[in-house]
């Protein structure tokens, strides 16, 4: 997951340089065999590149609305989210929060595991996130 404009600029310098790969010829001697699986492997991760290109670019022009998570450990990745959507970067955050840039970039390198609960309510809060939970309870 891209969570700044720094890893999306490297996303996609990295997806360029896929591209130009995959443009290249094959090398000479190369079995046939050997040449489609090197390209269906560069395909295969440029098309994972592009998705995530793809994914930070709904994000930015805040074309979401509604950020759900699966499960408890999927809350930090909606707080991520929520933070690109709301066109923060992690120093604007960590301003509103009165903490460290460095902070917020740890979180977010973690997803949030670990932080206290009072903590994401805290980030949620700053992001201006009405949160609801919903629990279900799966037949045994």
């Amino acid at each position: 997951m891209i969570t700044n404009q720094r890893q999306y600029l490297n996303t996609q310098a990295q997806a360029e340089r896929f591209r130009q790969a995959l443009a290249a010829p094959d090398p000479e001697g190369l079995h046939p065999k050997a040449a489609k699986a090197m390209r269906d492997g560069l395909r295969s991760q440029l098309d994972d590149l592009e998705t995530e290109l793809g994914e930070y670019d709904v994000l930015r022009r805040g074309e979401v609305a509604t950020l759900e998570a699966e499960s408890i450990i999927g809350i930090g990745e909606a707080l991520i989210k929520a933070r690109i959507v709301r066109n923060l970067t992690q120093k604007e955050l960590a301003e509103r929060l009165s903490l460290a840039e460095q902070q917020i970039q740890r979180y977010e390198a973690t997803q949030y595991r670990g932080v206290a609960a009072e903590r994401l309510q805290q980030v949620a809060d700053a992001l201006n996130l009405s949160v609801r939970e919903v629990f279900t309870l799966e037949q045994v």
